[in-house]
Parts: C-alpha cells; sequence; structure tokens
C-alpha cells in the first residue's frame, strides 16, 4: 500500500510546490517592489529632509562628483541658478551634498524602475515560459498610465477651478502621486505575494466577499489620499493631541467651515483635513474590528481578518505617534509604508485569479 500511494504523494507534493516559471515571475515582482519602495521615499513621499531643501534641485550627472573641487564646481553651478536666490539660497555645502545624494539617488532609482518594468513587460511578451505574466504586468502599465492621466486631469481642474488655483495647489499633486505610488507598490507586492499560475485561469468567485473588498479597497485608497493632503498641508500642527482636539471633545466648528465655498475646507483647511484623515481610520479600524469579531462568533476562516486588523491597528498607532511626537521623519515614514502594505493585503484578495494565489484567498476570506 506504500509503494502504491508514494507516486500519489510525490505527485502533490509537485502540485503545491510552484513551478519554476512562477517562482521567477514571483523573484521578478519582489525586485520590481523593492524597486518601487525606493522610488517612493526618494522621490515621492519625501519628508526624509527638512529645512526646505528641496526648493531648488540642483542639475546631477550619472557620475556623481568623486574629488572635493568636483564638489565645489557643482556647488557653485547650483548657486548661479537664479531660482536658487529666488528661493532662499541659504544651504550649506554638506547640505547640498545631501541634496545632490538625493536627487542623484531619485533620479537613478526611477529610471531603474522604469527599465525593470519595460523588460519584465517586454519578456512575458516574447519569452513563452512567462507568457501567463503578461496581463498581470499589463494591467500594471495600465494602472500607472490611469495615474499618469489623474494626475494631468488635476493640473487641468486647478487651472480652471478659481477657488483652488487662488491658493498653494501643491497638496493636490502631492495627493495624487503619494497615491498613486502607493497603489502601484502595493499591486506589485500582492503580485509577489499571489503571483499568477499558468496552470489555472479562474477569476474570483465574485460574491459578497468580493464585492467586500472593493469597498476596503476604495476606503484605503481615500484614507491614503486625504493623510497625503495633510501631510503637504502640514495638518499636524492644527491639532496635536489624539483622542481630542486641543482640549475639546469634539472639534470646533468655526474651524472646519472657514474656507468657502465649502468644499474647499476638504482640500485646503488643516483642521477639515485632519478630522477626515482621522475619521476615516478610526472606521476602518472599527470595521475591521467588527470583521475579526464576526469571524470568530461565525466560526470562519480568520486570517483575513487578523491581518487586517493587525495592519490597520499598527496603522493607527503610528499615525497617533507622529502626530504626538511632532512629525517624526522616520515614524511617518513608516505610517506610510503601513498603507501599501494594508493596500496589498487587498489586492491579494482581488487578484485572486491564479491557482497560486487560490489557497492563500481561500484562506483569507471571512465572509
Amino acid at each position: 500500500m506504500a509503494v502504491i500511494d508514494y507516486p500519489i504523494r510525490v505527485a502533490a507534493r509537485a502540485a503545491a510546490e510552484p513551478q519554476p516559471a512562477v517562482r521567477l515571475v514571483r523573484y521578478y515582482f519582489v525586485l520590481l517592489f523593492a524597486l518601487c519602495l525606493v522610488t517612493m521615499v526618494v522621490g515621492v513621499q519625501n519628508r526624509m529632509t527638512t529645512g526646505g531643501l528641496f526648493n531648488v534641485r540642483p542639475p546631477v550627472d550619472w557620475m556623481p562628483p568623486l574629488s572635493e573641487p568636483q564638489w565645489w564646481t557643482a556647488f557653485t553651478l547650483h548657486q548661479q541658478d537664479p531660482a536658487f536666490s529666488a528661493c532662499g539660497g541659504t544651504e550649506s555645502p554638506s547640505e547640498f551634498r545631501t541634496l545632490y545624494w538625493w536627487e542623484w539617488s531619485r533620479q537613478i532609482s526611477t529610471v531603474a524602475l522604469a527599465v525593470t518594468a519595460a523588460l519584465g513587460l517586454y519578456c512575458a511578451f516574447l519569452w513563452r515560459p512567462v507568457q501567463f505574466a503578461l496581463r498581470r504586468m499589463a494591467g500594471l502599465g495600465l494602472a500607472v498610465a490611469a495615474i499618469w492621466g489623474a494626475r494631468a486631469l488635476v493640473d487641468v481642474i486647478v487651472a480652471h477651478v478659481e477657488a483652488m488655483s487662488s491658493f498653494n495647489v501643491g497638496q493636490y499633486r502631492h495627493a495624487v502621486d503619494v497615491t498613486g505610488a502607493s497603489v502601484i507598490a502595493a499591486l506589485v507586492l500582492a503580485a509577489a505575494i499571489a503571483p499568477p499560475d499558468p496552470a489555472s485561469r479562474a477569476r474570483g468567485d465574485g460574491g459578497r466577499a468580493w464585492s467586500q473588498e472593493w469597498w476596503w479597497l476604495g476606503l484605503i485608497v481615500l484614507d491614503i489620499g486625504f493623510g497625503a493632503m495633510f501631510a503637504a498641508r502640514d495638518a499636524a500642527a492644527a491639532w496635536t493631541t489624539w483622542p481630542g482636539y486641543q482640549g475639546h471633545v469634539l472639534p470646533p466648528l468655526d474651524q472646519l467651515l472657514s474656507y468657502a465655498p465649502v468644499w474647499l475646507n476638504f482640500t485646503f483647511n488643516q483642521y477639515m483635513i485632519q478630522l477626515v484623515h482621522r475619521t476615516l481610520s478610526a472606521g476602518l479600524w472599527i470595521a475591521a474590528l467588527w470583521q475579526l469579531v464576526a469571524a470568530v462568533a461565525r466560526a470562519l476562516p480568520m486570517r483575513l481578518a487578523v491581518v487586517r486588523f493587525a495592519l490597520i491597528t499598527a496603522q493607527m498607532l503610528t499615525g497617533i505617534a507622529t502626530l504626538a511626537w511632532g512629525v517624526p521623519e522616520i515614524l511617518s515614514l513608516v505610517h506610510q509604508l503601513g498603507s501599501v502594505l494594508l493596500l496589498a493585503c487587498s489586492f491579494v484578495v482581488l487578484l485572486g485569479d491564479s491557482a497560486a494565489a487560490a489557497p492563500r484567498i481561500g484562506s483569507l476570506k471571512t465572509a
């Protein structure tokens, strides 16, 4: 009997192990995710430098300065930029080096990300063993195009809506950039966790759990957008206490509606932006707790509920600490990257279109 069972056990073990092509695709998405994180840190979600260093970016070369005279030459050229004096022109040579290396890293990481993505798409299009990943990679390309379209649309709206163009408009672009970068990074991470499988074409069940996941995804993306405006408008300066509002149990109404028209408060008013971000985050935490309690009470699979509740709780704690401790750069960055993990949790469920993802998706659903 043991001899008869042996081929069955070998076949089952082989089926459980990912195919070489699937492993290769997973490693590719892991590399792509690492490049996405680097690009987010140095290019999009830049909170690592303070004091206005990034008012004027210096011109950088592919080969950075390697000697002291070369650094002084680069610094002198930077000082000759008319925008340098117009924006203050106060950084020291050491600060200039920080700025130079940051800008150089931004450009190098952006190019590396674009080349890696293009090579992956090219190989998936021409190399038959990995063509099963073409749809996933093309979907990422469409997502990037949609985000660029949203950025262009924001620029058009800002230029034609007087109430928006009358004030600082940087927070709108920052919100689109941070939200878009978070979505792309989360999609890539989800593709690494649940890569496509050439052996399966079955999509998700499209039932209640599937539709609920879209609600989760939409609310998380909205919360990330308000968090980006929170950072761009320095809304942490409005209220620095939690759970109250500088001695008030509820936020004062006059502070929330100080701009006209009323909708402008949601995109420019520091008090309203902080309130919306707090409310969305608290609502997501309550919903995650409810999902976890429901899974326990009904004896349902609860891995998704546990992971989501843990991630949202971590997000809440880092957000509160960031507010209370004066927005430290590292903690702010951790808070932002945590939202990428939270988004990826939903994308893993929604990308349940492969045999490799199916066991995970089945164990993650709670309803």
